[in-house]
């Protein structure tokens, strides 16, 4: 553990100064950005950035960070209900088919935290739902909850890094609460199809925290998570692995794809395996799919 710490501080001081010698960094300022350069011959992180800047001028727009989507049909193969005993409305049991939702938003803090460096200051909000809509008496069965303040130091248009904070937990209290709090560096490699994201954490303020609730969530969770995502035509597919070094023993691997059919609506497919399906299955292996749509993606 102590092992992990050191090796994330190394990294952190590494970026804090490696903007000082990054060739032809890009801040995210449209003036910083070519403008000859078409959007078909940019790479994912100029769209990024480029997305970023029209929703400066425009404040009533939303800047989208993780994929945000509804599945109204999403199926678990082993609903964990030894966890909900006494727990549901009439002590029904967790019913396999649900709905499932995730929605992630960015709001920038400061664009150039010193002088004119490409370095930024965000703040990002991510939640995760899980309702028994198919229920007799309809109820959400878990809710996680995901603020995160981070610096973002964009390097050149095929590379960026963040540094950051990161709280997660189901604010359900008592001994259903389950929460973590994780200091974090993150790598992200992009090219004009393709994106590598990279991201290693170290555990902060456990006594407070993940001790009190899930003292092993690490254990299953693990210290590391990367997504690998490509874009085929209009196809969208992704993989996320997290977890990797237990040698996929535990942790997860989660698949999706998606295709437009409309300007801003693309029908999403995911397949999950694995723990932590949510925060309250942290523990529980499970395998679930669903269908539905997307607003966005790990590829914009």
């Amino acid at each position: 553990m102590l092992y992990k710490k050191n090796v994330l501080l190394v990294l952190s001081l590494c970026f804090l100064n490696t903007h000082n010698f990054a060739a032809a960094p890009i801040a995210p300022q449209s003036h910083l950005i070519p403008k000859k350069n078409s959007e078909k011959n940019d790479t994912i992180l100029e769209q990024e950035i480029k997305s970023q800047n029209k929703k400066e001028s425009h404040p009533d727009l939303i800047n989208l960070y993780k994929p945000t989507y509804v599945l109204p049909f999403y199926q678990t193969n082993t609903p964990y209900q030894e966890i909900y005993f006494n727990e549901t409305p009439n002590n029904q049991l967790i019913k396999r088919e649900e709905l499932k939702a995730y929605f992630s938003f960015l709001i920038p803090v400061v664009r150039h935290v010193y002088e004119n460096k490409p370095i930024a200051l965000n703040f990002a909000y991510s939640q995760l739902m899980y309702w028994q809509v198919y229920a007799k008496s309809q109820y959400f069965r878990e809710t996680n909850y995901e603020p995160e303040l981070f610096l973002e130091n964009y390097f050149n248009k095929y590379m960026s890094a963040q540094l950051g904070v990161n709280h997660q937990s189901n604010g359900r209290g008592g001994y259903l609460e389950r929460s973590w709090n994780r200091g974090y560096l993150q790598l992200k490699f992009t090219g004009k199809k393709w994106l590598v994201q990279v991201r290693g954490w170290a555990l902060l303020a456990e006594n407070q925290s993940s001790n009190l609730h899930n003292p092993d969530i690490a254990h299953y969770l693990g210290y590391e998570n990367v997504v690998l995502s490509y874009k085929i035509g209009k196809w969208k597919t992704s993989v996320e692995a997290q977890n990797i070094e237990s040698g996929f023993e535990r942790g997860f691997v989660q698949v999706t794809a998606s295709y437009p059919i409309l300007k801003a609506i693309s029908i999403y497919g995911q397949f999950f395996n694995g723990y932590g399906q949510s925060l309250i299955e942290y523990n529980h292996k499970n395998t679930g799919f669903g269908i539905g749509f997307s607003l966005n993606d790990w590829i914009n």
